[in-house]
């Protein structure tokens, strides 16, 4: 029976908040009026003593009052040791040394003895009708001295609390509506969805969550945000946790991917890639999957051992290697070895159409116009790499120079025969092609190299005459400042 008790004491305090109707939606609320108790800052020296048949003389004084914090004024009562001021004048003060704005003033009292002994202002009624001081000055003359003072009002709380401790330094408000603040003036952090706005009659304007998932404390208002999603939502959440990112922290970071297992609310809804440090080409994997990049032969999930044909070889830069012979003809490449999974993303996507501008003109290490003659595959002795291909070359045309200079006439070139595998490069003897080449990992800086890394498109003689301009720009000393070209190879 006490247990019960209990608890019904319990429900009903819950359902009692001023700041909450019954069924637990917001709603306007305000602390209570109180006695606010002040302390004299420059009080007028006065003596009190009963009237005397001859008039004294007058005193001109005044009173400063410290409210110890900003309150809602609502009334102000003055009491004098004998009647008769002929003149009044109550002023306020939002802080010390701020302008005085009058409340009140009395020029004087009818009567030959001057007024009355108490004189009470009192705040206009109705909700905008808002008197917010924190200090206050009361100027009086005449014969009488001022005694004694009463000042009553409540906390600020902008309509968010209905309780205030007054006392307190300086006075706090007991926030509701997810507000926090000695004013309740502003929302939590975690509660920043909407703007802050102070409560009316009318609507409460309570501040609202934001949708981080469990993964974050705290978040900021964004008023474009807002502005774009027609207002309903302007929250961006703020250092998210669990390996998370993203506005609401709905997505993994790099190097994360999202379990399916997992609700996106829990803990472990990211789970670390783990990507091989050798087989993959990163340690950034598919975020639906977990699939990690990986090198040209390598499979798994994590790229950690080697796919079918393939072998493991000591190079970290192919650690997988295929086990039959490369094919001993350029012009075609088998159809087998274009559609094979492992040389997906391998390859430069290579294009019979280029748009060539000035900064990649610069950009290359080479731009020669040559016909290729015959190929042979190089033996482990003579190879500057593992599995390569000479070419035997006839430079016709040298739009651009690389670091080793390139000569007109007979020339070798080297070609990965992996490249040639996949398809990344797709020569034929005989025929005459565009080559672009740029500076790639582990470049022989004495052989000419051709690779995935670079373009070989069939030359088109109407290319001529534009890449002659962009030859003509870098003599000039264009490239050193990169300025963007008009040129277009089609």
């Amino acid at each position: 029976m006490p247990i019960v008790f209990v608890l019904l004491l319990l429900l009903t305090q819950a359902t009692s908040d001023p700041c909450y109707d019954p069924g637990g939606r917001p709603r306007f609320c305000l602390p209570p009026v109180t006695q606010l108790a002040g302390r004299v800052i420059a009080p007028c020296p006065q003596t009190c003593a009963p009237p005397a048949a001859s008039p004294g003389p007058t005193c001109n004084g005044s009173l400063t009052l410290d409210l110890d914090g900003s309150f809602l004024l609502t009334s102000v009562t003055l009491r004098f040791c004998t009647p008769g001021p002929p003149a009044l004048v109550l002023s306020a003060a939002w802080a010390i040394g701020g302008p005085w704005r009058p409340l009140w003033r009395r020029p004087a009292w009818p009567g030959a003895l001057g007024g009355p002994e108490r004189v009470t202002f009192r705040s206009p009624p109705g909700p905008k009708a808002k008197t917010l001081v924190s200090h206050l000055r009361v100027e009086f003359g005449g014969q009488a001295g001022l005694v004694t003072t009463g000042v009553r009002g409540r906390c600020q709380c902008h309509g968010h609390a209905a309780r205030c401790a007054a006392q307190a330094q300086p006075p706090r408000c007991r926030c509701r509506h997810h507000t926090t603040g000695p004013g309740c003036e502003s929302c939590r952090p975690s509660h920043r969805d909407w703007p802050w706005r102070p409560a009316t009659p009318q609507r409460p304007h309570e501040c609202l969550p934001c949708s981080c998932n469990q993964h974050a404390r705290r978040c900021r208002f964004n008023s474009e945000l807002f502005r774009l999603s027609g207002g309903r939502s302007g929250g961006v959440c703020e250092r998210c946790r669990h390996h998370t990112a993203g506005r609401h922290c709905h997505y993994c970071q790099p190097g994360f991917w999202r379990d399916p297992s997992q609700p996106i609310t829990s803990h472990k809804a990211c789970r670390a890639c783990q990507c091989h440090p050798i087989g993959a080409t990163g340690g950034m994997c598919n975020q639906t999957s977990g699939q990690c990049s990986c090198k040209l032969g390598v499979t798994g999930l994590t790229c950690s051992h080697c796919g079918p044909g393939y072998q493991q070889s000591r190079s970290p830069r192919m650690p997988c290697q295929r086990i039959q012979e490369a094919t001993t003809a350029l012009a075609t490449t088998p159809i087998s070895s274009r559609s094979d999974p492992q040389c997906q993303n391998y390859c430069n996507v290579s294009d019979t159409r280029v748009h060539m501008n000035l900064q990649r003109y610069c950009q290359q290490d080479y731009v020669l116009h040559a016909q290729v003659k015959e190929s042979s595959q190089v033996s482990a002795s003579e190879a500057v790499g593992p599995e390569w291909w000479r070419l035997a070359l006839y430079v016709l045309a040298v739009y651009k120079q690389r670091a080793r200079p390139v000569r007109r006439g007979g020339q070798e070139a080297w070609v990965p025969g992996a490249d040639l595998s996949c398809g990344c490069l797709r020569l034929r003897p005989g025929a005459e092609y565009l080559l672009l080449g740029s500076a790639a990992d582990n470049t022989d800086p004495v052989r000419l190299i051709l690779d995935r890394h670079g373009l070989a498109l069939p030359w088109r003689p109407h290319w001529a005459r534009p890449l002659r301009r962009l030859q003509q720009k870098e003599l000039g000393g264009a490239c050193r400042g990169l300025l963007p070209g008009a040129q277009r190879l089609n």
